[in-house]
């Protein structure tokens, strides 16, 4: 028996069907491909001056090749990135300067520098005055400890405070610091604008999260001048290799969200140290899958030009 179907009678189940199907396909979600995203974390360095370099250190296989823009320019073409804050990845002085002058080329890409300046030193004032000249000096980092328990004397307080008064910023790698003490310094300068590095520094493992770890991020939390890179994940895992899925760094996003709110968490790679525990690629899709498409514009992009003061 032959059936046929008639287009009066074919017509109503189409568009049953197509009304149906458009009532239940899914909102298309934003990625990070529709914003323009500022990597806050990335580091520069190139092994073959005829200096050398203090970081990263000859035996580290990885990490000890020249790093330069050309370098980054491929990652971040590839991973459609299209701007980044350099951190400083040396203690001597006048790299700033060689940083500023190696990517002063591509002004778009290269916004600007966490550099590194001897705080608590009497050159400090005049080396600060010198390089805050340069828009894109956007602050100092906190890495190295001299003293040990003796660092915060009245010389660094002092320098911390001028640096409050320039406006410009402060990022802190909790690994010689304490999340407590970052505390410290902002209660004490309030108009400090304070980064913390690598979600808290916290080494990720399959084991719960401690109170004290969580108490100390909203203690700093509290204080409405600290904001926490969501940076260099792979690298805080205490499992090696690094997991690749977002389940396993999802509880300490799910503290530092709840703890720094939207307004406060700002994204950053760590690249090349990322090449350690995985591509760049990687890295970004679990962070991007954690966090709502609501709040992305702000993580990957508004945050960190308020706080970086970005042009």
């Amino acid at each position: 028996m032959k059936v046929v179907f008639s287009l009066q009678k074919l017509l109503p189940l189409l568009v049953t069907a197509f009304f149906f199907s458009s009532c239940s396909a899914p909102e298309p979600q934003e990625g990070v491909e529709d914003i323009q995203v500022i990597d806050t974390h990335i580091h520069l360095y190139d092994t073959n001056r005829s200096e050398g370099v203090d970081w990263p250190p000859v035996e580290d296989k990885i990490l000890y090749r020249p790093v330069l823009t050309e370098h980054f320019d491929e990652v971040a073409d590839r991973e459609g990135i299209p701007s980044t804050v350099i951190v400083e990845a040396s203690s001597r002085v006048e790299d700033n300067q060689w940083v500023l002058d190696l990517v002063k080329h591509n002004p778009e890409r290269y916004l600007g520098l966490v550099g590194n300046l001897p705080i608590g030193t009497d050159e400090f004032a005049g080396l600060l005055d010198r390089f805050s000249k340069d828009s894109r000096f956007v602050g100092l980092r906190m890495r190295d400890r001299p003293g040990g328990d003796d660092f915060f004397t009245d010389a660094v307080w002092r320098d911390l405070g001028l640096l409050a008064k320039k406006g410009l910023t402060l990022d802190v790698l909790i690994h010689n610091f304490t999340i407590d003490e970052v505390t410290e310094v902002a209660k004490r300068l309030p108009e400090l604008k304070i980064m913390i590095n690598h979600l808290g520094g916290l080494v990720i493992t399959h084991d719960p999260l401690t109170p004290e770890w969580k108490e100390s991020v909203k203690r700093a939390a509290a204080q409405p001048n600290v904001h926490c890179k969501v940076s260099g994940i792979f690298q805080r895992s205490g499992v090696k290799p690094p997991p690749k899925k977002q389940s396993f760094y999802a509880p300490v996003f799910k503290v530092v969200y709840e703890a720094f709110g939207e307004d406060r968490v700002v994204y950053g790679s760590n690249w090349p140290v990322t090449d350690r525990g995985g591509s760049y690629s990687e890295q970004l899709k679990v962070i991007q899958s954690y966090f709502d498409p609501d709040i992305r514009g702000k993580l990957f992009r508004e945050n960190a030009v308020r706080f970086y003061g970005l042009d």
